[in-house]
């Protein structure tokens, strides 16, 4: 089947950069990553984002669905049929049907990877109610799961790393060919996807391995964390502002030097802070002076709630030789962030 939607995402993407814009504005990574992540769009293949949580990997899905045009599909549809060829059990016999429009960054589908994923929850399953209505035989009966749902749109898979293999195995069908079989009804479904999937590193709890079979449909993107004004942007763009208590860009400064500072020291942390523990600060800063009536957030709130975000968020290398002493490295990483910015 050739595909309509890489078709219609490689035109928007090549548009972008004929007029000299980002198709990824909003997501901040190097010049290096992003220019991959395209070249796999463009090139249309399946995509895997490798990185710690909290990069803005979820973003990166949700901006490639909004390059897409709107599409006409067929109201009630739950396979989303094109208008003028449907095929799908619920379209099928019909001969009134009534078109609807769906905005490009509605073309997205997301799924939620866990350990209790069962391959009904991406392939569908048998509707009791409807069987019991329509009979068992009947495909109307069937109620698709999240891949039939993704037709001409983009699937989004959180976590692919943290499905059990035998989950993993339902997506290589629609990877392979674009259809995928509704089991016990002999009948195929057009699956015209592209999957943007994200990957946890395998150090990660609850992370599994991606099979070999099914890694091997993906062009694997490895995203780090933001450099240091890219994250000054991002607590810019996402972080929230309490009413009544002023925050200075120099609030922000401080709140991303903290945790850059932190990431400076991998030998004394499990696992480094991702950009959450940055707006954590920025935000906390905020609701410490505003606790105290005060109409701006002071130097000495941002590193109040430092002091309490490294306290909650960092967990200490039991090979570190601040294991005994974890307030030492907090402080450590205090004393460092305040050198950054003075």
């Amino acid at each position: 089947m050739v595909s309509t939607l890489r078709k219609e995402l490689r035109h928007a993407i090549l548009q972008a950069r004929a007029a000299r814009t980002c198709p990824l504005e909003g997501f901040y990574c190097d010049d290096a990553t992003r220019e991959a992540i395209l070249a796999v769009l463009v090139a249309g293949r399946h995509l895997l984002l490798e990185g710690p949580p909290g990069i803005g990997k979820t973003t990166v899905g949700r901006k490639i669905a909004s390059l897409l045009p709107p599409m006409e599909s067929i109201a009630g549809c739950r396979y989303n049929c094109v208008p003028k060829k449907p095929r799908c059990p619920d379209c099928t016999g019909k001969t009134k049907h009534t078109i609807i429009r769906v905005a490009g960054e509605d073309r997205f589908v997301r799924v939620q990877g866990s350990p209790e994923m069962m391959p009904e929850d991406l392939m569908g399953d048998l509707d009791p109610v409807l069987a019991m209505k329509l009979g068992i035989q009947d495909p109307r009966a069937f109620a698709p799961g999240k891949i039939q749902k993704s037709h001409r749109k983009i699937l989004f898979i959180d976590e692919l790393n943290r499905v059990p293999q035998r989950t993993q195995n339902t997506l290589i069908q629609v990877l392979e060919e674009g259809t995928t079989t509704i089991a016990g009804f002999d009948l195929q479904s057009d699956v015209d996807t592209l999957v943007v999937a994200t990957a946890n590193p395998e150090e990660y709890a609850g992370a599994e391995r991606i099979c070999e079979t099914l890694a091997d449909r993906f062009e694997k993107v490895r995203v780090g964390y933001p450099g240091f004004e890219d994250e000054v942007k991002i607590l810019k763009q996402f972080g929230k502002k309490i009413e009544g208590v002023a925050a200075s860009d120099a609030v922000i400064t401080m709140s991303v030097a903290v945790i850059h500072a932190a990431r400076e020291m991998p030998d004394e942390l499990e696992r480094l802070p991702s950009v959450r523990a940055s707006l954590s600060i920025y935000e906390q800063a905020q609701s410490l002076a505003r606790l105290q009536n005060a109409k701006a957030v002071s130097e000495s709130d941002v590193y109040a709630a430092a002091q309490r975000v490294l306290e909650g968020r960092l967990t200490v290398s039991t090979e570190s030789r601040y294991y005994e002493k974890q307030d030492h490295l907090f402080a450590k990483i205090l004393d460092v962030s305040k050198q950054r910015v003075s």
